[in-house]
């Protein structure tokens, strides 16, 4: 059965209080656990092809991410406990979330995204185009990022219209709704490998 949102882009408002920003999100010992790991990773994900509407405008560019992810279902195979560990931050995320927003959540598996030199990301939204158009995603209503690492340059993230720039530190978590009034980048990383988790949940009820 396809999953569908049971709102509307724009249900939360536009307010800012809406973001949630969560420092040391994570235990210590767990980020030593997923740094020690990152580096054996020798398998992504690379199945989706590239995307593009009814006027050939791309909404989903394959190669951007490719040789970047690995999946849950990687994960699980290859490091079952690392698996676990990365879905212990997501649920840890989705009890916060229900909690700020008073809903109840559906989740994803967990994944790992490597950000190399010159990685970047466009202001955009996960739910919608930033025209507010359909996406891919429309069920991506209220999405998370974890991040495990700080040794980089560079690899800033940013609100722009809500006039939010924050220095990525290991631990670091941040949520917010998934439509265009919560734009969303990441400035170029400059040195060093950047590792982030990111989480896409579906409200289930109201």
């Amino acid at each position: 059965m396809e999953e569908k949102s049971l709102i509307k882009p724009g249900h939360f408002g536009s307010s800012k209080d809406n973001i949630m920003i969560m420092h040391n999100f994570v235990e210590e010992n767990d980020l030593r656990t997923l740094q020690e790991f990152f580096p054996t990773i020798t398998e992504w994900e690379n199945p989706r092809e590239t995307e593009y509407n009814e006027d050939g405008e791309c909404i989903y560019d394959a190669s951007y991410w490719w040789d970047r992810m690995c999946s849950g279902q990687i994960l699980e195979r290859i490091a079952p406990e690392i698996h676990q560990l990365i879905n212990k931050y997501i649920v840890k995320m989705q009890n916060a979330i229900e909690n700020k927003f008073s809903v109840s959540l559906s989740q994803r598996p967990p994944v790992l995204v490597r950000w190399l030199h010159g990685n970047e990301q466009q202001p955009h939204a996960d739910k919608q185009l930033n025209d507010g158009t359909p996406n891919p995603f429309p069920t991506y209503d209220i999405n998370s990022i974890i991040y495990w690492n700080g040794d980089f340059e560079g690899g800033q993230f940013y609100y722009p219209e809500h006039e939010i720039e924050l220095e990525i530190e290991p631990g670091l978590a941040v949520a917010h709704p998934g439509d265009v009034h919560y734009l969303h980048g990441v400035k170029p990383v400059i040195s060093g490998t950047r590792w982030t988790t990111p989480s896409f949940y579906t409200i289930t009820s109201l």
